[in-house]
C-alpha cells in the first residue's frame, strides 16, 4: 500500500451534521428536544394534565369498567385501539397519575412522525436532510392547530400521519425496522377509520413501487379496514351528528381558504377575527384565496414530487372525508360551524401539511418567481402564524386530583364525577369496584 493510499485510509471520517442528527443517537437527541419544543407552548399540558373529551367518557372509563374486553368497543363505529390500550396500561396506576400518563402517552404519538421524518428511512424519497427537519419543526408547532396538542383522544391522527410516512418511506433493512412497519401500521390501521383512507396511498405506493414491500405494507392495511369496515358497517350512523351538513360551493371555499390556507400562515388567533370583514361576508375575499391556493398547488403538482403527489391526495382525501361525515355540531348545519375557528380544527391538519408541502415544493423550484412566492409564504408564517399560536388556548383548572383521591378512599359502590377538558363537556363517571 502506497503512503497516499494509507493516508488516505487513516484520514478521519468527516460527517456533516445533517449525517449525525439522522444516526440513532442523533434521533434520540431531536426525540429530546421535539418534546421539550412541544411543550414549551404550553407545560402544563403534562404538569397539570387532565382528560380531555372520550379520555373521560370512553378510553379510562371503559377499560376500569370492562378490562380487556373494552378493546372490541367501537366509539363513533369504529375501533380505537391506540387510545384503549393506553386506557388498559395505566389501570395498575393511582387515578391522579392517569391524565399525565394519557398525556405522556400522546406526546409520545405526536413527536414520533417528525423524528420518523428525519431519519434515513425518508432519505431515499426526500434527499434534502435539512428540509425533512425543517418541516418537521413545521408540523410540531403548525399555527391553527389545537385538538391534536398533546391529546390522547385525538392521537389517532398523529398516528396516521406516522402511517402515512411508513408507507411512503424506503423498504425496511433490519428486522426490528420492518417490526416497526408493522406495528405501526397495524396500530394505525384498529385507530380510526384512516386505514380507508390510506388504501389508495398504498396502490399508488405499488404502482410506482411493484416490490414485496409495498405488497405486505398494502395487505396489513386492508386487512385493518375489513375489520374496520365490519365495524363501521354493523354501527352505521353510530354516535354521529344527524345535523345537516349545509354543504354548497361558497362554504367550501369559505372552509378551505380560511382554515386551512389563511389557518396555516396566519394562525387560529388571526383567523377567528376574519369573518366578520365585510369581503368576507360578501364571499369576495374567501373565494379569491381559495381560487390562489389552488393555482399554488396545482403549479407544485405540476412541479413536485411523487411525494408531494402522495402527501396532497392523502390530505386531499381526509378533508374530503371530513367534510362528508364531521362530528362538529349536533344541531346546527355542520358546514357552517366549521368555517368557524376553531370548530373542527382537527379536521384541516393533513390539509395543512399537505399546504406546507406545497409550499416547500414551490420554495425550491427553479422558476425566480415561484420561488419567491414559496420563500415569502413559508416566512409569513414562520414570523406570523407560529408565533401568533405559539401559546395554546388555556383552560381553567379543575379539581380532577382532589376527586381522584377521595374516589380512592371511597368504599365500593361509590358514584363520582369527574370534570374533563374542554369546559362544558359532560364530566366522567366513574363507580369504585370492590375489591
Amino acid at each position: 500500500m502506497n503512503s497516499a493510499a494509507m493516508t488516505a485510509e487513516l484520514r478521519p471520517i468527516r460527517t456533516s451534521p445533517a449525517d449525525w442528527i439522522t444516526r440513532a443517537r442523533g434521533l434520540i437527541v431531536l426525540a429530546l428536544l421535539f418534546a421539550l419544543l412541544v411543550l414549551s407552548r404550553k407545560p402544563g399540558v403534562i404538569l397539570h394534565a387532565e382528560f380531555w373529551g372520550d379520555d373521560g367518557w370512553s378510553w379510562y372509563p371503559d377499560a376500569y369498567r370492562l378490562g380487556l374486553s373494552s378493546l372490541l368497543l367501537p366509539v363513533n363505529g369504529y375501533l380505537n385501539t391506540l387510545q384503549r390500550l393506553v386506557g388498559l396500561a395505566v389501570q395498575p396506576f393511582p387515578l391522579t397519575w392517569a391524565p399525565t400518563l394519557f398525556a405522556s402517552a400522546a406526546l409520545v404519538v405526536q413527536i414520533l412522525p417528525a423524528v420518523f421524518l428525519v431519519s434515513r428511512r425518508m432519505e431515499p424519497v426526500w434527499p434534502a436532510a435539512w428540509a425533512r427537519l425543517l418541516f418537521a419543526l413545521i408540523f410540531l408547532i403548525l399555527p391553527n392547530e389545537i385538538e391534536l396538542y398533546v391529546n390522547l383522544t385525538n392521537a389517532q391522527w398523529n398516528l396516521a400521519l406516522l402511517a402515512f410516512l411508513v408507507l411512503v418511506s424506503a423498504p425496511p433493512e433490519t428486522r426490528l425496522a420492518r417490526w416497526f412497519d408493522t406495528a405501526v401500521l397495524l396500530l394505525a390501521g384498529l385507530s380510526g377509520p384512516f386505514c380507508l383512507l390510506l388504501l389508495p396511498i398504498a396502490a399508488v405506493q405499488f404502482y410506482h413501487q411493484r416490490d414485496a414491500t409495498s405488497v405486505w405494507r398494502g395487505g396489513l392495511l386492508c386487512a385493518t379496514a375489513a375489520v374496520q369496515l365490519a365495524f363501521m358497517l354493523s354501527q352505521l350512523h353510530a354516535g354521529r351528528s344527524t345535523a345537516p351538513l349545509g354543504a354548497g360551493p361558497r362554504m367550501l371555499a369559505r372552509i378551505v381558504s380560511l382554515e386551512v390556507l389563511l389557518g396555516a400562515e396566519l394562525g387560529y388567533h388571526t383567523i377567528r377575527a376574519i369573518p366578520a370583514l365585510p369581503s368576507w361576508q360578501n364571499n369576495i375575499l374567501p373565494l379569491a384565496v381559495a381560487a390562489g391556493g389552488c393555482v399554488l398547488a396545482a403549479l407544485a403538482l405540476l412541479r413536485g414530487s411523487r411525494l408531494l403527489f402522495k402527501l396532497v391526495l392523502f390530505g386531499g382525501l381526509v378533508l374530503a372525508a371530513s367534510l362528508a361525515s364531521p362530528q362538529v355540531s349536533a344541531t346546527d348545519p355542520q358546514w357552517a360551524a366549521m368555517a368557524t375557528p376553531p370548530m373542527g380544527n382537527r379536521y384541516y391538519t393533513f390539509a395543512m401539511l399537505a399546504w406546507v408541502g406545497i409550499l416547500f415544493t414551490l420554495a425550491a423550484d427553479r422558476n425566480r418567481i415561484l420561488r419567491g412566492v414559496g420563500i415569502a409564504l413559508i416566512v409569513l408564517m414562520a414570523a406570523w402564524g407560529i408565533p401568533g399560536d405559539w401559546r395554546e388556548l388555556r383552560m381553567p383548572p379543575t379539581d380532577f386530583v382532589a376527586r381522584a383521591r377521595a374516589f380512592a378512599l371511597a368504599p365500593p359502590g361509590t358514584r363520582m364525577e369527574f370534570p374533563i377538558h374542554p369546559p362544558g363537556l359532560s364530566p366522567m363517571v366513574l363507580i369504585k369496584r370492590g375489591k
